[in-house]
């Protein structure tokens, strides 16, 4: 793969810090001393889309915990926009690359489930190969190919340092400039701004008792029981210390269907099983990231817990899902849960915000986070590179492939 290529040395993880609190002018002028100081000013940049106007940050807003509040995110042509809400950068990097996990069907037959992966429908199987892919997305940053990219990182504003970092033979060459660029990006949203676990649900699990009130302790028991929730959005931990609030899987929960029918991970794996999956979000934070579900089609928490309680009784309250034959049924959809334990489960979600969002002043680029959270240097046996690209059709079910 292309973004592998890039060979770093180990001054390049020397981790110096960002200006967080400085403008962006202030940021673009000063020379970058890190891969992720670069990736920081490519984020910011929204000169490197055709037209000019759109950059990451346009569609991962800091106050919106790095997700999109529109339902959609619009592209930078105008008129042009895609078919789903854009997700949270908050512990992006933490998501593992793709992968297959072996389980056994109710015939007793083994199977095997999608885990991990980038995007909503998993098609970029780590997070080198997502970073690239808005910069060439029509409904995104619309740039026709590597050349197009190329041109408009060396007229970028921070130029100068670019081409000082990356050296002479990697700016004069297009696809290791931009391969440059992929790495720089992953290097900022490994960054603990992106990861600083302070919400309140981690010191309650730190041994603060009194971090939670007693309707968001109360919450908790409902969520890791008579509410299911658990189930997907593990409070247990995985791949990271702590948890992420997800299984990094796959499900159809039977989001209300807006606009044009979105296969999801089916139209990836060509698996009729698996049409209308999209993947298990991250719930940290989620109390800044409405709207919700793949396509934006519920505006509150309240209502999306509503729907997880209610979807099956009150089939008339939301439009009726794309793909109902390969919808959860198991695990939502008549919880039958009480007033009380929806508004415990409301108030929970609070709890998971982290405080260094919460804290963002007006002027700020990107939270400012304790010193004490580990540098990306010192988690880096934990953002391993990606593993070789695997085949998520075989071998797995190939009499239920969809028909081409």
């Amino acid at each position: 793969m292309e973004a592998r290529s890039i060979k770093l040395s180990p001054a390049c993880f020397v981790f110096l810090g960002c200006l967080w609190g400085a403008s962006l002018a202030e940021s673009l002028g000063a020379t970058p001393t890190t891969w992720a100081q670069i990736g920081r000013q490519v984020f910011f940049d929204t000169s490197l889309s055709e037209p000019r106007g759109q950059g990451c940050v346009s569609c991962h807003q800091p106050k919106a915990g790095f997700a999109d509040p529109r339902q959609v995110s619009p592209g930078a042509v105008k008129g042009r926009q895609g078919l789903r809400n854009a997700p949270t950068l908050m512990y992006a990097a933490l998501i593992p690359s793709l992968r297959l996990e072996d389980t056994y069907d109710e015939q007793g037959e083994v199977e095997y489930l999608v885990e991990g992966g980038f995007f909503r429908d998993g098609r970029s199987q780590n997070i080198f190969e997502q970073i690239r892919v808005p910069f060439f997305e029509p409904q995104e940053m619309n740039l026709k190919d590597d050349a197009a990219l190329a041109h408009k990182l060396r007229n970028a504003a921070y130029k100068k340092e670019l081409e000082g970092f990356v050296g002479e033979e990697v700016w004069q060459d297009d696809s290791r400039l931009n391969n440059s660029v992929y790495r720089a990006l992953v290097e900022f949203l490994r960054e603990p701004v992106f990861r600083p676990f302070d919400a309140p649900i981690d010191d309650y699990w730190a041994g603060q008792t009194e971090a939670l009130s007693l309707a968001q302790r109360r919450g908790l028991k409902v969520f890791e029981n008579e509410g299911k929730c658990a189930n997907c959005h593990w409070t247990s931990i995985s791949e990271w210390p702590k948890p992420l609030l997800t299984d990094s899987g796959y499900d159809n929960v039977g989001a209300p269907g807006l606009g044009q029918r979105d296969p999801g991970l089916g139209g990836v794996t060509g698996l009729k099983e698996e049409l209308g999956f999209f993947k298990v979000p991250t719930l940290r934070n989620i109390a800044l990231t409405a709207p919700y579900f793949h396509n934006g089609s519920i505006k509150s928490l309240r209502e999306v817990i509503e729907f997880y309680n209610q979807r099956d009784v009150e089939q008339g309250r939301w439009e009726p899902p794309h793909y109902p034959g390969t919808m959860n049924r198991e695990d939502l959809g008549d919880l039958k849960l009480t007033q009380q334990q929806v508004d415990d489960l409301v108030a929970l979600m609070e709890a998971f915000t982290d405080r260094s969002l919460l804290n963002l002043q007006e002027g700020d680029l990107l939270p400012k986070v304790s010193s004490a959270i580990p540098a990306t240097e010192q988690s880096r046996a934990f953002f391993m590179d990606p593993p070789d690209p695997i085949d998520v059709s075989s071998p797995r079910r190939p009499s239920n492939r969809v028909a081409k």
